[in-house]
């Protein structure tokens, strides 16, 4: 029998576990656009928001449909909303977004989608380990 913590914990990595599988297709689009909006040297400011805006509507057409169709406790879609949104959608174009802005030469874009698009797969790679490690770890 599982402690009152216990007991609230498990929700939470299962959410955990289920942002892990996030839509690798929806991330994909999403980040590289978003990266490459914001991923040049001279990009504006506002650049940002249409970034974030880009990568809230991928998320919302990939993992948000899953997730509002689910029927389970708050804890555990908050944790799979934001571990999926942090993990499968930004983490790859933000990175994108900083290589973009280290190009000195006009194809900072260019190399922001880029890096956002390979980096996508192999966070869906990694998120597919990870999410199994959790499930067993879950009793």
């Amino acid at each position: 029998m599982l402690s009152g913590l216990g007991s609230a914990v498990l929700p939470i990595l299962a959410g955990v576990a289920m942002g892990l599988q996030f839509h690798p297709w929806a991330a994909a689009v999403a980040a590289t656009v978003a990266a490459a909006l914001s991923g040049y040297r001279r990009a504006p400011r506002g650049r940002m928001w249409w970034s974030a805006g880009v990568i809230a509507l991928g998320w919302a057409a990939g993992d948000g449909i899953r997730l509002a169709g689910a029927n389970a406790e708050a804890g555990y879609l908050a944790a799979w909303a934001v571990t999926g949104l942090a993990f499968g959608y930004a983490l790859p174009a933000f990175a994108g977004a900083y290589v973009g802005r280290q190009v000195h030469r006009g194809t900072g874009w260019l190399a922001a989608g880029a890096v956002a698009l390979m980096l996508t797969p192999v966070l869906s790679s990694l998120g597919g380990a990870l999410s199994a490690g959790l499930w067993r770890a879950i009793p």
